[in-house]
């Protein structure tokens, strides 16, 4: 296919910070299928929006940022229709990091007005509380809505019988990572030395905004309830992410007595390699669907600890890729970190099984091509093969 007979996809986002679900975005843009689609963006202007507009740029995305306005504002609609029309994409795409964000949908009205064939929406979070008048508005808006891209089986369910939004409009297609950075094992051990890591320390990452549904303090505590009884020796934390709470939780780190085994390393963008150089990933959120930070650990063939939450159980097998806990209680995470802590063998067959687990479901391609395929129109032979897959991995 020619590059002047291409599908035209704009994505927008209405991001406050850059996070997975905007990092969800680049992925699909760097791994979309070429010359078959061109790709634009609208993005919000300043600070909030910059990371995301980077890594779009240089994924050979037009990104095109618009100064956000408040609802009640009709120069900023009339700006947004105007914006669509000028850039005249056949299919847009909505991202929400929430359920009601993406301006309620509303821009899904505007581009069909605006003359786009298709809209589709991607819902990461549809956990959040439901508000009657703006789920109301958003049932109503979904009749613009041609498909909706749900990551895990649990969000279809909630999407479906807690906001009613439609349930034959969905599809279920996992996160998908890529394939963690070429180096070999010369090149982890010198990033092992950079971050201060000494032969035999068990590296434990947490990867994530630093924000309280995280659950930062529970890692925390738990580490440090390790350190009082003197058992899981020899660990040592990398804490990568930036956010609100980054003060309290160095504070509470100091006061816990484990100052000195934690690394704070505030946003990095070889976050991935980090996770490779690390023995361990740990994610003790209170709130997440399914966090492309877990594929990556089990892409690098690193084993997994997460709370047992909402889509998490249908990424991580426990006992088989890593372990699930309890969101919000410290001692079965001490207990889960204390057992890979001190049999590192184990840590080692939950990676190799993980990294298996990556190929079979969770890698970039797959994700890619199934997304495309229902931008393009529907429910392909890729998206059903893709289902069947995820039903089997499921099944065993």
């Amino acid at each position: 296919m020619a590059r002047s007979e291409a599908r035209h996809l704009v994505f927008f986002s209405d991001c406050p910070y850059y996070g997975g679900a905007e990092a969800y975005l680049a992925l699909l843009a760097e791994a979309r299928p070429t010359p078959a689609w061109r790709l634009s963006a609208l993005v919000p202007a300043g600070p909030s929006g910059e990371v995301l507009a980077e890594r779009l740029t240089a994924a050979d995305v037009r990104v095109v940022r618009y100064a956000v306005g408040g609802w009640v504002d009709p120069r900023f609609w009339r700006r947004l229709t105007r914006l669509l029309r000028e850039l005249g994409g056949e299919v847009l795409h909505l991202n929400l990091p929430s359920v009601y964000d993406a301006r309620l949908s509303v821009p899904a009205v505007l581009a069909k007005r605006s003359g786009y064939r298709r809209v589709v929406t991607t819902e990461h979070l549809p956990m959040v509380e439901r508000a009657r008048r703006r789920m109301l508005a958003k049932i109503l808006i979904s009749t613009a809505i041609d498909a909706i891209i749900v990551h895990t089986d649990w969000n279809r369910e909630r999407l479906a019988h807690y906001h009613h939004m439609p349930w034959r409009k969905m599809v279920v297609i996992p996160n998908g990572s890529a394939e963690p950075p070429a180096g070999g094992r010369g090149a982890r051990e010198a990033l092992r030395g950079r971050l201060g890591l000494a032969e035999g320390n068990f590296a434990i990452a947490m990867v994530g905004r630093l924000t309280e549904r995280k659950g930062h303090r529970f890692l925390l505590e738990a580490l440090a309830q390790l350190k009082r009884d003197g058992s899981g020796a020899g660990w040592r934390l990398l804490v990568v992410g930036e956010g609100e709470e980054a003060g309290p939780l160095a504070e509470l780190a100091r006061g816990l007595q484990i100052g000195e085994e934690t690394a704070f390393l505030g946003y990095r963008d070889d976050a991935c390699e980090i996770i490779g150089a690390s023995d361990l990933l740990v994610l003790p959120s209170l709130m997440e669907t399914q966090p492309l930070v877990l594929t990556e650990a089990m892409a690098a063939g690193r084993p997994v600890i997460a709370s047992a939450i909402y889509g998490i159980p249908e990424i991580v097998a426990d006992g088989e890729t890593g372990c699930l806990v309890p969101a919000g209680e410290v001692a079965p995470l001490a207990a889960a970190i204390e057992r890979l802590v001190d049999d590192r063998s184990l840590a080692r067959r939950l990676g190799e099984a993980g990294r298996r687990r990556y190929e079979e479901r969770f890698t970039l391609r797959q994700m890619a091509e199934r997304t495309y395929a229902v931008l393009a129109g529907g429910c392909s032979d890729a998206v059903r093969a893709g289902e069947r897959t995820a039903e089997a991995t499921a099944e065993r």
